[in-house]
C-alpha cells in the first residue's frame, strides 16, 4: 500500500539568522551613532566659533569706536600745553567728583594700565566728546545765563556731562534741568548746586551760572565721557569685557580673556607713530596718535579634542582645557591727533 506523505513547509527564522541580523544591526547603528556624535562635534565647534567671532568682532568695533573719539573737542582746538579757551565748570569739591573722570582738561586724551587687571589684563581710558551734536538756537545765552536753548535733545537728559563748544572755545557742564519748549527748541538748565558732581559757580559771576562766553548760531552741544575698558568676572563668572563711562560699568561682552593695550607714540610730529610701547612705557601721553588692541577670546564649552597653542602679544602659549581661543588684534588711529 502506496502512503502519501504530505512535507510541512518551514516557517518562521532560525536563531543563526537572528543572530546575523543583530551583528548587522549592530554595525549600522555604530555607524549611525558615529555619524551622529560626528555632526554634534562639528556643531558645538562651529557654534563656539561663532560666538568667539562675533564677541571678538563686536568688542573691537566697540573700542575702536570710541578710541576714534578720543580727545575730540568739536570745533574748539584743544592745546595740551594752553588750556585757557576750554573751561571745565563741574564742581570739584561736589559730591561724586572724580578727578580721574571729571577733570577732562589735565588728564590726557588716553591713558592705560599694564597687567593690573584681571587675567593680567590691561586697562585703557579715553576720554573726549560724542560725535552727535545738538546746535544752539536763539535766544542765544548771556555768559551769566544758566540757560541756552538747542534744536534738539532726545539724547540728552539729566545730570549728562556735555561740552559745549564753538571754535574760539568751550565750556564743560553738567545738565541740571532739561525740558521740551517747543517741537524743536529744549531748554538747557546748567545751575550751579544741583547733581553730583554739580557745576562751580565762580565767585565773579552774580547771578546764575557763568559760562565763559555767550554761544551763538555757531555753537553746538554734545555729550562728554571718561570711558575705561578692562577685563572683570562677570554675573556669570566669566572673564568679561567692561565698559566704565562716568564711573557707570556694563558688561560688553563675555568670553574676552584677556586685553592688553600698545601705544604708538610719535616723538617727531609727523603723524606717525615711531614705536609701540606699553603704557609703562609711555612718558607723554600727548605723543599718542596710535593704539594696538589685542583681545584673547575664549569659548563657553570644552570644544576641542586636543591642547590648542595660539600665539598672544608675541608669546605661543598652549591651553589645557580644550576651550577654543581665538585672537584678535586691531591698529587704531586716534583721528584727533592726526
Amino acid at each position: 500500500m502506496i502512503m502519501n506523505y504530505k512535507i510541512k513547509k518551514q516557517s518562521g527564522i532560525s536563531l543563526i539568522e537572528i543572530m546575523v541580523a543583530l551583528v548587522i544591526s549592530l554595525f549600522l547603528m555604530g555607524g549611525v551613532i558615529q555619524v551622529f556624535l560626528g555632526n554634534k562635534t562639528t556643531y558645538r565647534f562651529s557654534e563656539a566659533l561663532s560666538r568667539v567671532q562675533e564677541s571678538g568682532r563686536f568688542s573691537m568695533d566697540y573700542i575702536s569706536r570710541d578710541l576714534r573719539h578720543a580727545g575730540f573737542w568739536g570745533c574748539a582746538t584743544f592745546d595740551p600745553s594752553d588750556t585757557t579757551n576750554i573751561s571745565n565748570n563741574l564742581n570739584p569739591a561736589g559730591a561724586g567728583f572724580d578727578d580721574a573722570i571729571h577733570n577732562f582738561i589735565e588728564n590726557p586724551h588716553i591713558e592705560g594700565t599694564e597687567n593690573d587687571g584681571f587675567n593680567n589684563s590691561d586697562s585703557v581710558t579715553i576720554r573726549g566728546a560724542v560725535p552727535g551734536q545738538s546746535n544752539i538756537v536763539s535766544p542765544y545765552n548771556s555768559p551769566t545765563s544758566a540757560q541756552i536753548f538747542t534744536n534738539s535733545g532726545s539724547s540728552l537728559k539729566q545730570d549728562d556731562i556735555v561740552l559745549l563748544s564753538n571754535c574760539r572755545g568751550a565750556d564743560i557742564f553738567q545738565i541740571s534741568n532739561l525740558t521740551q519748549g517747543g517741537a524743536s527748541k529744549y531748554s538747557i538748565v546748567h545751575n550751579a548746586g544741583a547733581g553730583s558732581p554739580g557745576n562751580y559757580n565762580p565767585a565773579a559771576c552774580k547771578a546764575g551760572h557763568c559760562l565763559s562766553q555767550t554761544y551763538g548760531g555757531d555753537s553746538a552741544l554734545m555729550k562728554l565721557q571718561t570711558v575705561t575698558y578692562s577685563i572683570a568676572q562677570g554675573v556669570n563668572n566669566e572673564p568679561t569685557l567692561i565698559r566704565s563711562v562716568n564711573g557707570v560699568e556694563e558688561e560688553l561682552a563675555e568670553g574676552v580673556e584677556q586685553l592688553q593695550v600698545l601705544y604708538g607714540v610719535d616723538k617727531d610730529d609727523n603723524a606717525i607713530p615711531d614705536t609701540f610701547v606699553s603704557s609703562d612705557k609711555v612718558t607723554d601721553w600727548n605723543e599718542v596718535t596710535t593704539v594696538r588692541l589685542m583681545l584673547l577670546l575664549k569659548s563657553e564649552e570644552r570644544v576641542l579634542g586636543e591642547d590648542q597653542t595660539y600665539v598672544f602679544n608675541g608669546t605661543n602659549i598652549t591651553s589645557n582645557d580644550r576651550m577654543l581661543r581665538h585672537v584678535f588684534t586691531k591698529t587704531t588711529a586716534l583721528r584727533n591727533k592726526l
